[in-house]
This record gives structure tokens, C-alpha cells and sequence, in this order.
């Protein structure tokens, strides 16, 4: 595990699946060891389950049956996270158009992270997974701040932008502004 308290959250995952009803199909609650923790894969877990709900970070996973695509993309899309996404498919546009249905940062189509293998693509997610970006063009924007500064190099022929406005340009102000738009 990354972070020591990673494991509690993970071994409270895994606890309140089964106590929901989920199955263990491999590994269980004894795969939650002190420092270390091994796949566990749960099945028949409700949708209000913290295992579902939130992110777990850990080597768990949920396989919930659904009646359609449908239904599948409206469970991935149900939650408040949304960082990442695998799509395995025959039809490499039928993941293509699944893929676009996701609300989350990043999807592999027919491979495990795929995205993180690619530099050029900007890592992170959005909702309660949208921490930033790391790689590509956006990732290299979350480590900077942008700033307009404008300097005014000479007078404009109407003072517009000030408060300090002349009864003239008010005056010319108002019949452009009639003669665009008719008020």
C-alpha cells in the first residue's frame, strides 16, 4: 500500500461489502493484512456500498452484473468520482463511443491503464477525483498560475475603461451602443 492509513480504508471497504451482502470471490477480509494487502474481488455488491461508492485505492475490485451497456455506463457514471475507466471490447469503436459515455479523466480502451503509459496524455480525473493533472500539456499547466497584465500604452479615443469617464464619451458610449443594438 502507498499510505499506511490506506489499509484501514480499504479493510472498511471490504467489511462493509460483506456485510451488505457482497461475495468474496477472492481473497476476503483476511487479505487486509497490517502493511501489505492482497487482491480481494468482490461480486453482488449493492450500489450503496462504500466499495462502489467511493475510491478505494487498493488491489480490490467489484464485478456487479448489469442488464445492458446501459445500465453499466448509468452505474460508472452514478458515483461523484470519476478518474479512470477500462473498456474491453471486439469493436474498437463501440469502446470508442462507450469510452465518450463515461463521466471520468481518462479510459483505456481494451487495456489495464493505458493511458499512464502514454506521456503526451494528461493524467487526473474529474468530480471528487479531479485533484489536478499530471503528463501532456495540461499536466505541465497545473504548475503554473496564468496572469494577464495589461499596460496601457497610449489613450484611447474613447475612455471606456476607467471610472473616471468624460460626459463625451458617455454620450458617444451610448449611441453605439443604441445603434448596435437597438436600445
Amino acid at each position: 500500500m502507498t499510505l499506511p492509513r490506506q489499509i484501514d480504508i480499504v479493510r472498511s471497504h471490504v467489511e462493509d461489502a460483506l456485510a451488505k451482502g457482497g461475495t468474496a470471490v477472492v481473497g476476503g477480509l483476511e487479505s487486509v493484512q497490517e502493511r501489505f494487502v492482497e487482491p480481494v474481488i468482490l461480486t453482488d455488491v449493492p450500489e450503496t456500498s462504500s466499495a462502489v461508492c467511493e475510491e478505494t485505492f487498493g488491489p480490490t475490485v467489484v464485478v456487479n452484473k448489469v442488464r445492458d451497456l446501459d445500465e453499466a455506463v448509468e452505474r460508472a457514471n452514478g458515483t461523484s468520482y470519476g478518474l479512470g475507466a477500462s473498456i474491453f471490447t471486439k469493436s474498437r469503436s463501440r469502446g470508442r463511443a462507450l469510452a465518450e459515455r463515461l463521466n471520468n479523466g481518462m479510459v483505456s480502451v481494451n487495456s489495464v491503464l493505458g493511458f499512464a503509459g502514454i506521456p503526451s496524455l494528461p493524467f487526473g480525473g474529474i468530480g471528487e477525483s479531479g485533484f489536478g493533472r499530471i503528463h501532456g500539456a495540461d499536466g505541465l499547466r497545473e504548475f503554473s498560475r496564468p496572469k494577464a497584465v495589461t499596460v496601457e500604452k497610449f489613450k484611447a479615443p474613447l475612455n471606456l475603461m476607467s471610472l473616471e469617464r468624460s460626459e463625451r464619451d458617455m454620450k458617444i458610449s451610448a449611441a453605439m451602443l443604441k445603434f448596435m443594438h437597438g436600445r
